[in-house]
């Protein structure tokens, strides 16, 4: 019951995960006291998993290490600024990253600006903002099936172990009721000795009482003698 009950969990959370968002979409945040251009994404992965994750493949992937994540730090947003990624463009760029945790997982949100108060756009800076989203795109390609490989492994390996577990208490349920069936035979053997001996008892308490009153009869005639 138990194995089934975990199994039906694990297929109702991928049930959940099928219901994410995740392809990147064209979305708003608040930043700087103003609404700024950003490309949003869905994922099931909470949120310090998914930062983790995030600064490594763009520390690995494009050389730079986002700040906000990491020894005693957990900030909802992340940021690498004054850098260049020539990916997106060859200009000095500040790149952010805005994750925080929503009723699935993870709601994520990238965002780049060119200096104080220039974002980058679909319409300003188009071809920035479309590398913007395969970098993004990458990612999630790049991630996701591993995030949900460990998640399967977990899953199969509880089940080994529910599946042991189980094993394990049926051959003790079967020792513990070969035991309960010895001690109950023996019980009976026992209860069957005593109401044996319990009749001899009163055969021998009878006899004894005939014995008592002949040896004061005799004793009694003996005295006469």
């Amino acid at each position: 019951m138990k194995i089934i009950f975990y199994i039906a969990i694990s297929l109702l959370t991928i049930q959940v995960y099928a219901q994410t968002t995740i392809k990147p979409f064209d979305a708003k945040i608040d930043y700087g006291k103003a609404q700024r251009p950003c490309l949003q994404v869905n994922l099931d992965p909470e949120p310090k998993t998914l930062k983790k994750a995030w600064r490594e493949y763009l520390k690995d992937n494009y050389d730079f290490k986002l700040k906000g994540i990491g020894f005693l730090s957990n900030k909802d947003l992340l940021s690498a600024e004054e850098i260049n990624v020539n990916q997106i463009s060859s200009k000095v760029m500040d790149f952010y990253t805005h994750i925080v945790e929503d009723e699935n997982g993870s709601e994520m949100k990238v965002f780049v600006r060119h200096g104080y108060d220039i974002y980058v756009s679909e319409e300003n800076y188009p071809n920035e903002y479309f590398a913007v989203r395969e970098i993004l795109e990458s990612f999630i390609k790049y991630y996701l099936p591993k995030y949900y490989e460990e998640r399967l492994s977990d899953t199969e390996k509880r089940v080994k172990e529910l599946v042991k577990e189980s094993d394990d208490l049926q051959e003790e349920i079967e020792d513990d009721s070969d035991d309960i069936a010895k001690l109950k035979k023996e019980i009976e053997e026992k209860e069957e000795k005593l109401k044996s001996n319990k009749q001899a008892l009163e055969t021998a308490k009878a006899k004894l009482t005939k014995r008592q009153e002949k040896l004061k009869r005799i004793r009694s005639k003996l005295r006469k003698l």
